[in-house]
């Protein structure tokens, strides 16, 4: 039952495939002088939010754009999508990106594993979803350029077409794909992967082996049992340095969600504090932000066709608290975010929504409204179909929070006040072995280090129906090291010289300075028109 004096905070949400009511759950009241914050919902009224909830297709499977610089641009075939490309942006099946001379972009899968786009270049995510039983399907399609991939084997079937040649890494592998003359060239820096042209070619490249592909002969091609170095190669090892900063030290708090691996859990881990407050269990809030702090202060609503619009924060840790959960202010401290059930895969098969929900809201507060999509209905005869603004940008609140930058030191967390008592936020307690990508997985560590933490002894869910999540047995691999390996005899291409424009080289280190470039003009984008 409702409480009489309840204060809504309503998300408003109009338009676009679900055209339904915003996502509202309320939870008790407040007035102008409570500090206390509210219980949560109780039954009712959880199944209340949940049927005012759109459920998302299941067939719709989503992942992140986790870092982006300089020009991007996002075609959906040979429709402009987005003309810039955003951090946390999310990436579905058949979007294409194309990046400028001075284009720099990551996609970062679920379990960690990544795809790197250098300058003027481009690939196509082919095959984006999630099987019934949870297993996903990654295809990727490199149209043009320079592409690196790191795929850790913990989850997931990936592959890499180029041509007429695919890519399956067959372990935890690094390889980079090169197009940008005759021949491609395929480089394997770590582990094994197997390439096949659905014909006569089977070959299975190994650790520090590269082969050049003739493009123009199907089927021939020339492995050699070395990889030329590229100036390129240092930014993808800075980029691992980078994801490896986030995910040195981990808390327990993303145990008890569907999916503890997921790489996103390293990002709040890093920039924010967790807190046990019962009868809520894990919150967590960002570090360096005070209780006049919006959560909806910087970011952009962005047009998916088939979803709507959902949210992408401009914040760098702004994946999960958007796309999962719910948001709830407390008058003693501020904002907090509570993950909850549908940060999981179980409920719906995907663990992704288009935005959060948001519970309790101080006064006179509303989050930012939904933009509405155009009817296609009163058109006149004549008239152009009316199309949805594809990127709808959101700047308000303080800007002047101190968050922690990557690789600065971290700002002292507060306490937060409940019930009498103070509550202190959890402490990072699981050491992960670093190394990017390939690096070992929150499961194994945890497993190695506190087993206790999966035995459900200790874990305090955000809903008590939720079961236990047990891990499975890594696949990871920490040998690196290939012994004892023969090539197979190669047959060699001998096509004729054809010339390779210039690539703009990559200067910079793993010590955060500043990174020059020197690029060559763009070449004209591979189909599709700017919006």
């Amino acid at each position: 039952m409702r409480h009489p004096s309840t204060n809504h905070c309503w998300f408003r949400a109009i338009g676009g495939t679900f055209a339904m009511i915003t996502l509202v759950a309320s939870l008790s009241a407040f007035g102008q002088e409570q500090s206390v914050p509210p219980p949560p919902p109780d039954s009712q009224q959880a199944s209340q939010a949940s049927q005012q909830e759109p459920p998302e297709p299941s067939n719709v499977r989503a992942v992140r754009l986790s870092d982006v610089e300089g020009k991007v641009q996002v075609f959906n075939g040979t429709e402009s999508a987005f003309n810039q490309a955003m951090p946390n942006m999310p990436a579905v099946e058949g979007m294409r990106f194309v990046t400028g001379d001075d284009g720099r972009l990551e996609i970062q899968f679920e379990d960690g594993s990544v795809a790197r786009v250098t300058p003027n270049s481009s690939l196509t995510l082919a095959q984006l979803h999630r099987n019934p039983d949870g297993s996903t399907v990654t295809a990727i399609d490199a149209s043009a350029g320079l592409t690196y991939y790191e795929m850790n084997g913990r989850a997931g079937q990936y592959s890499v077409r180029f041509g007429p040649n695919t890519v399956i890494p067959t372990d935890s592998a690094i390889f980079r794909i090169s197009l940008d003359g005759n021949p491609a060239d395929l480089a394997v820096t770590h582990g094994t992967v197997h390439v096949s042209d659905g014909q006569s070619l089977a070959l299975d490249v190994r650790t520090n082996h590269s082969v050049h592909f003739d493009l123009q002969a199907p089927g021939q091609y020339e492995q050699l049992q070395s990889v030329a170095a590229d100036t390129w190669d240092q930014w993808n090892s800075d980029r691992d340095q980078a994801l490896a900063t986030l995910e040195e030290n981990a808390t327990t708090a993303r145990a008890s969600t569907g999916n503890p691996d997921d790489a996103a859990w390293n990002d709040l881990d890093y920039y924010g504090d967790w807190y046990n407050v019962p009868g809520y269990g894990q919150g967590w809030s960002p570090s360096g932000v005070g209780d006049n702090w919006d959560p909806f202060g910087d970011g952009a609503w962005g047009y998916y066709s088939g979803i709507g619009y959902t949210w992408i924060s401009g914040y760098s840790w702004g994946w999960w608290p958007y796309h999962c959960g719910a948001w709830n202010w407390f008058g003693n401290y501020g904002w907090m975010w509570f993950p909850g059930n549908n940060c999981g895969f179980g409920s719906i098969g995907v663990g992704w929504y288009p935005y959060a929900r948001v519970w309790r809201c101080p006064p006179n507060y509303r989050p930012p409204s939904r933009p509405k999509v155009p009817p296609v209905h009163g058109i006149p005869p004549h008239g152009p179909l009316p199309r949805p603004i594809p990127l709808v940008a959101v700047k308000r609140g303080q800007f002047d929070q101190q968050f922690r930058s990557l690789g600065g030191v971290k700002p002292s967390p507060r306490s937060f006040e409940y019930d009498g008592r103070s509550i202190n936020p959890a402490e990072a307690s699981i050491r992960v072995r670093t190394g990017g990508p390939l690096g070992e997985g929150f499961t194994s560590a945890t497993v190695r280090t506190h087993p206790e933490v999966f035995d459900g002894s200790n874990v305090r869910m955000t809903n008590p129906g939720r079961s236990i999540y047990q891990p499975g047995a890594s696949r990871f691999q920490s040998n690196r090291s290939t012994t004892g390996y023969t090539p197979p005899p190669t047959a060699v291409y001998r096509p004729a010289p054809a010339p390779v424009a210039p690539r703009g080289s990559y200067s910079g280190g793993s010590g955060g300075g500043t990174v020059h470039y020197s690029a060559p003009p763009p070449p004209p984008a591979a189909g599709g028109h700017p919006h």
